[in-house]
């Protein structure tokens, strides 16, 4: 288990996320220790993530490419330059997004458009990178 691909590609930054989100609340000041919505908008951290694995992986693949030609390998490499910059955009567009409908008049995080779409994102494309990469 601990050496498959899924637990690494998947399990792994997951649960860095989510020790990123335990860290920023017991860091906190004890007066406000309490959870905060802020603190579940995780969803730009795993693109985020997903975008270093997939930039990672294709690294990899170009260097061993290098060492022994695999046509697999180089057909995926192709398309690498094309996926970033979608995931770039999309990355983008979120946190947009987040700008602009993620937040009420008094500055509190909106729950659907500043936690629920953009963890959509984030979950859904790390999912993307996993199944990509394999």
């Amino acid at each position: 288990m601990l050496a498959s691909p899924g637990f690494l590609n998947f399990a792994v930054p997951l649960l860095a996320v989510f020790l990123t989100i335990f860290l920023k609340i017991v860091s906190r000041n004890d007066r406000f220790q309490a959870f905060k919505l802020e603190d579940f908008a995780i969803g730009p951290d795993l693109s985020v993530t997903g975008l270093l694995l997939f930039i990672t992986d294709s690294a990899a693949k170009a260097r061993s490419i290098l060492k022994v030609p695999n046509p697999e390998h180089s057909e995926n490499l192709e398309q690498t330059p094309w996926i970033l910059l979608f995931f770039v955009i999309l990355i983008w567009g979120v946190s947009t997004l987040v700008r602009k409908k993620g937040w009420d008049a008094n500055g509190e995080l909106v729950l659907l458009w500043g936690v629920v779409i953009p963890g959509l994102f984030g979950l859904t494309s790390l999912v993307f990178v996993v199944l990509r990469i394999g």
